[in-house]
């Protein structure tokens, strides 16, 4: 049977308990209970608090004993079954752990950017369990992301934020400090401290101690409204029948977004588009990137005239960073020059700034998706537009539709205008009777 022991070592006040496990001849360790005590009060022949010390002193003592007891016991059955190594440190640790205790300034159970550091490294090798998929290069890039602006935060506020920091304190000067210096658009700072909220869920879910403010609807920030381009299908009758013949580059970007604006494909799908099956009429795909949906698309007049005139051979492979710069210069050249609001990065800032700029400035290949959806909203289900796109909720595929100030006017100027015929009509008929 298991024996402990308590016991202090020196006569200074105040004087450390420790603690000495015995079981059999084979495992005899000790360590600090880093509960302190002034020793006068402590006897270690009786293993225990002296007789004449008053009773609420004794309650508080011999609680934290016998709490301290029962978890070594408890732990060292399950340790001592499962083969561990039963030892000082053993000991030391389990000790460090009972109390929150951190090991050093990068355990990753006590503080928050060693966790996400942690978690990181272990989604190298990590299956999204909602795709079946590794966890993408390019998320755990925005988790290491998050851990050097962190990083940067915890150098100007001088310390190291725990697990149980991050709560509405936190919160509140941390968005501040992503709003006022370092400039960041609301929708950036929300992506941000949803990213924050799922890591110290994911602590809690491992059973570490976190702050209870995370559950806090408050735990949280408003997103800008979203000022989002897209191409009508006017504009994009003048991109198509645009001569661009002295041009590879600018054509071959025209084709792309062809292909884009017409198949409501994501620009990561529309970059391995080589890799698909293509048909007289459809574009077959067994598996989308993001969400791994099959799909087949049906081929839009304008893309298998793109696809004749190159012999049937797709556009060259092109990067999206050299892609964005030919679409601006084949929009302009195509005349889509009106003034619009919108939101374009500032090469001074690398901030996004909200203003009135030319509408050809504002076109990238993210719109493509974002032109499939709303030339097609209205006119055919949502559904049938759903499973093109591959959204899987209503809710996030009406992010996509959007429609400008001018085209509502036109909807409502002509829905008045059908309006007063109809009336006419019905006047003649009356007239006539």
């Amino acid at each position: 049977m298991a024996t402990l022991k308590f016991y202090i070592k020196t006569k200074g006040n105040p004087s450390n308990i420790y603690v000495r496990f015995i079981q059999g001849r084979e495992i005899d360790c000790y360590a600090r209970t880093n509960i302190l005590i002034d020793p006068k009060l402590w006897s270690d022949k009786k293993n225990d608090l002296k007789p004449l010390v008053d009773n609420e002193t004794k309650e508080l003592y011999r609680s934290r004993i016998d709490e301290l007891k029962n978890v070594i016991i408890k732990s060292f059955n399950k340790d001592f079954s499962d083969g561990n190594l039963i030892n000082s440190k053993w000991l030391s640790s389990l000790i460090d752990s009972h109390y929150k205790r951190p090991t050093n300034e990068n355990d990753y159970r006590i503080f928050f950017v060693p966790f996400i550091e942690k978690f990181a490294d272990e989604s190298e090798n990590r299956i999204n369990l909602k795709t079946g998929k590794k966890i993408s290069y390019r998320t755990i890039q925005k988790y290491r992301t998050t851990v050097k602006q962190i990083k940067e935060f915890e150098e100007k506020q001088n310390m190291k934020f725990k697990l149980t920091d991050i709560n509405l304190e936190f919160h509140k000067n941390y968005t501040a400090y992503l709003k006022l210096e370092l400039k960041y658009s609301n929708t950036m700072i929300e992506k941000i401290i949803s990213q924050i909220k799922g890591f110290v869920l994911e602590a809690k879910e491992r059973g570490y101690e976190v702050n209870n403010d995370i559950e806090s609807k408050k735990f949280s920030f408003a997103r800008d409204e979203p000022i989002d381009t897209f191409l009508n299908e006017n504009e994009i009758d003048l991109i198509f029948n645009l001569d661009l013949s002295g041009n590879e580059s600018l054509s071959n970007a025209r084709d792309w977004i062809i292909f884009g604006v017409w198949t409501g494909l994501r620009v990561s799908d529309l970059n391995r588009i080589h890799q698909f099956q293509f048909s007289k009429d459809t574009i077959i795909i067994s598996e989308t990137e993001k969400n791994s949906a099959n799909v087949e698309i049906p081929l839009h007049s304008q893309v298998k005239a793109t696809l004749e005139k190159r012999g049937g051979e797709l556009p060259k492979a092109i990067s999206i960073q050299k892609l964005n710069d030919y679409i601006k210069i084949v929009c302009q050249k195509a005349g889509i020059t009106e003034v619009i609001l919108g939101n374009l990065k500032n090469p001074d800032t690398n901030r996004k700034e909200k203003g009135y700029y030319p509408k050809y400035k504002l076109i990238a290949s993210h719109c493509f998706r974002r032109s499939f959806a709303s030339n097609h909203y209205g006119k055919i289900d949502d559904r049938t537009i759903m499973a093109i796109t591959t959204h899987k909720s209503h809710s996030q595929f009406m992010k996509y539709i959007k429609t400008t100030q001018k085209e509502y006017v036109d909807k409502l100027s002509k829905y008045w205008e059908e309006r007063e015929e109809i009336k006419k009509s019905k006047n003649k008929m009356k007239i006539i009777s």
